[in-house]
């Protein structure tokens, strides 16, 4: 059985960073650090094997592992098995190592006890064990490193499928920072249940915990809301609305299924710890307000919606000829929604007609802050309306300045050009335009524009005869004939 929310479409305008960067440190971890665990087992198995501690344990562990699982198990299926894999499945038996410490032989024998000690330190270099959860013996270290480690590419895989499908609507509703350390919690939670409620000699790995924690709080964040799901149920699939909170006992009742069955190695408790902790973490504080959700995001409103309403507005005025009041609600909409391209070109032919000095200063700001490509469209507007005569506030040699910067960036060496010329018949003289005279000049070059070039030079030769872009130009033209 599986039950999936899909009530919303991934957003790349807004990529859940948080998500993919836990995705990416779980991959890292598993394909970096735990693929070198197969040389540290070898290693271990031969460090216990040439301490000669098989023919110490092998009748012990046989006793112990029949007692355990009762079993009908002989020395002789026990001999039966090569020496490697023996040695192996006696060394990672957490609980009979325990065992072993509480016989009187063993605890008789310090070279037995030296021995023993240097395997368990070369096998708990594996990283399960370095940073795996052993209920039975709790460490902080296990506890969190637990969640970031796996047992094979499946786990890896199916647990990071699942994590990106609840992380990245849960990472824009609740936000990154809170998101994160929610997600981190309810993975220490499910750790803790099953600490709390089966303290086994059994290593956890998996980032399953704190992915149930998900799960729970995609509940408690949308609570009685009818949301969208998608289920398989063998050969049946499809999707179905319903109120999230309906989800979480079929959730629950499909782990407490799982762990009274007990027929696979699953880690239901942690299951059912992360599920019950990550619903709690988030229903409860909601109750009293205590934790911030993005309700426009549940509710799929259009972020844009209120500037979208503004601009339609704007238009309106702009339709009735209002072009005092376009003008006065131009200058608050641009300081409200800064950079927006559509706005600054909707105000753009107010200020042009107008003549607004006001306007004109606040949306060219922020057009020469777009990047060039963006307002490219604009910016050659700009630089045809510049050549008329009654454009007196466009034609002001700082806004050519700016406007040239641009033109080159775009490489539009003509009209970069006439925007130059304005700069330089001003009379005055900015300190950047020696470097962009020899930028325009190397846009004219391949253009074979021998009359422009000539025109640059004279003007670099006059104004700036010392400037090292003169001495650049001219070896540039000789070069170019």
């Amino acid at each position: 059985m599986l039950i999936v929310p899909a009530e919303h479409p991934l957003d790349w305008k807004k990529p859940p960073q948080i998500t993919l960067l836990l995705i990416l440190l779980n991959c890292l971890i598993f394909f970096f650090y735990q693929g070198g665990d197969d040389a540290r087992q070898q290693h271990a198995v031969d460090v216990y094997l040439q301490q000669d501690l098989l023919g110490h344990e092998r009748p012990l562990f046989a006793e112990s592992f029949a007692r355990r699982e009762k079993l009908d198990i002989t020395q002789q299926q026990i001999e039966r098995m090569r020496r490697q894999d023996l040695a192996w499945v006696i060394l990672r038996d957490l609980e009979f190592g325990h065992e072993l410490r509480s016989l009187p032989a063993y605890q008789q024998d310090p070279a037995w006890q030296a021995a023993r000690e240097q395997a368990e330190a070369a096998r708990n270099q594996l990283s399960s064990l370095r940073f795996g959860f052993i209920p039975a013996h709790f460490t902080l270290q296990g506890l969190v490193g637990s969640m970031f480690l796996h047992g094979d590419f499946w786990h890896l895989f199916g647990n990071m499928v699942f994590l990106f499908v609840f992380g990245f609507a849960l990472e824009v509703a609740l936000g990154r920072a809170m998101y994160l350390a929610l997600y981190l919690l309810s993975g220490l939670c499910s750790g803790l249940l099953w600490w709390a409620l089966d303290p086994v000699w059994v290593t956890g790995i998996g980032a399953s915990g704190a992915i149930s924690g998900l799960m729970g709080m995609y509940i408690g964040v949308y609570g009685l809301k009818r949301i969208r799901f998608f289920y398989w149920l063998g050969p049946m699939l499809g999707y179905f609305r319903a109120p999230a909170l309906w989800i979480l006992p079929l959730w629950m009742g499909k782990e407490l299924f799982g762990l009274l069955r007990a027929a696979d190695h699953v880690n239901y408790y942690a299951h059912l710890g992360g599920l019950a902790s990550g619903f709690l973490l988030v229903w409860l504080p909601r109750q009293f307000g205590r934790i911030k959700v993005d309700e426009a995001y549940l509710a799929k409103e259009d972020p844009d919606a209120p500037f979208k309403r503004e601009l339609a507005a704007l238009d309106a005025l702009i339709g009735r000829f209002a072009l005092d009041q376009a003008s006065t609600r131009g200058l608050d909409l641009l300081a409200r929604y800064p950079g927006r391209l559509l706005l600054i070109e909707r105000l753009y032919g107010v200020a042009r007609s107008r003549q607004d000095g006001a306007l004109y200063s606040a949306l060219l700001k922020q057009l020469f802050a777009l990047p060039a490509a963006e307002g490219a469209a604009l910016l050659r507007r700009l630089a045809d309306d510049s050549a008329g005569e009654d454009q007196r506030l466009l034609s002001h040699p700082q806004v050519q300045l700016h406007l040239l910067q641009k033109l080159l960036q775009m490489s539009d060496s003509q009209r970069a050009l006439a925007a130059w010329r304005r700069v330089a018949r001003s009379g005055q003289q900015p300190a950047q335009l020696p470097q962009l005279t020899l930028q325009l000049a190397k846009q004219l070059g391949p253009q074979r524009d021998s009359r422009g070039l000539a025109e640059l030079d004279q003007f670099l030769r006059k104004a700036y005869p010392d400037a090292e872009q003169t001495r650049q130009l001219a070896l540039y033209q000789q070069q170019a004939r």
